[in-house]
């Protein structure tokens, strides 16, 4: 009975600490998962949730701050899971195991680097379809799942043929609905899913799930620009620019507040709140961001992301001018 009371307790624990991940409160998400570790030093499910956000932060920043504690995190999972096995809970260990090899292969997979993680994507993909097959309802195990079916259309050929990844088209679907599934069933991750789904519908041109999906979670992860990042694209693609207006806007002042050294993001956040007063016909509101804009470029003309940007803006700059006679 205890120790049902102290899982409870670390899984509320944990799924909140999720939660402040997800909405970009990191040093808040890890000092949970911390806390956790303190008392059990041996808790798969902080390491696996560990590494996860680490993951995700490294996505939102754009850098690889964190990773090595994130391949640690991995190497603990693993070991710590081999002992569930041999036991009644071999299920779970499957999954941790599992999902902990498919994590360390797509965080390679991100870099571009493939062959060292051949063998950690079969081993994935192995480990975690064994936890299907015994316990047929741990649904958290389609999200890995389904992003890797999701992702082999995108494998370079020599890992298609190693993996014999067959039909990848087929493959695409099964992962697409795999990951709805784990989004609508899975006990941990379905939010994280709606995440991956997010971005998957706006790839695949589903543009109206992709703005329901943001829409839910935007109202859930108030705090988040990965979230609004991928939304925005959304609104943009069904033309509904007052409330990617509002996206965007919400976004400019959420990376001024946590991330006011990220010029590039500040520049494209702030492109597209100009862009989209400029599509609504506010021109005064459009001149006033697209300005802001312009000025963050011309200080900061050796970022070579943002020189990529300003023939984008400069082109903003002449439409505008046709409307107002500005001159910039």
């Amino acid at each position: 009975m205890l120790n049902l009371l102290i899982t409870l307790n670390e899984d509320s624990i944990l799924i909140e600490a999720m939660y402040l991940g997800l909405n970009e409160y990191y040093d808040q998400s890890f000092s949970l998962i911390n806390q956790v570790l303190s008392k059990n030093p041996t808790s798969i499910k902080a390491y696996l949730l560990k590494a996860v956000i680490l993951d995700y932060r490294m996505d939102d920043y754009g850098n690889n701050i964190g990773e090595d504690e994130f391949f640690e995190c991995i190497d603990k999972v693993i070991k710590f899971s081999s002992s569930l096995l041999q036991s009644e809970n071999r299920a779970e260990g499957y999954f941790f195991i599992g999902s902990a090899y498919a994590l360390r292969a797509f965080r390679y997979g991100k870099k571009g680097i493939y062959a060292p993680i051949l063998s950690d994507i079969i081993n994935g993909i192995d480990y975690l379809n064994k936890a299907l097959e015994i316990n047929k309802e741990l649904y958290d195990a389609y999200l890995l799942l389904g992003l890797y079916n999701y992702a082999s259309d995108q494998f370079p050929s020599f890992v298609k043929f190693i993996l014999r990844t067959g039909d990848t088209k087929k493959r695409k679907k099964l992962g697409i609905e795999q990951l709805e599934i784990a989004a609508q069933k899975s006990r941990y991750v379905n939010d994280l899913t709606k995440y991956a789904l997010l971005e998957i519908y706006y790839r695949e041109r589903m543009y109206n799930k992709a703005y329901e999906t943001g829409k839910e979670l935007i109202q859930k992860y108030n705090h988040s620009r990965n979230i609004r990042w991928i939304y925005g694209k959304s609104l943009r693609a069904l033309g509904k620019w007052e409330e990617a207006r509002v996206v965007y806007e919400e976004l400019l002042y959420l990376i001024l507040d946590t991330r006011d050294f990220d010029k590039y993001q500040i520049v494209l956040s702030s492109y597209y709140t100009a862009l989209s007063y400029y599509t609504l016909g506010k021109y005064e509101e459009a001149y006033q961001f697209l300005n802001f804009a312009y000025v963050v470029i011309l200080e900061n003309l050796n970022v070579k992301e943002l020189l990529k940007l300003k023939p984008r803006v400069e082109n903003l700059m002449k439409n505008l001018e046709r409307y107002k006679g500005w001159n910039f």
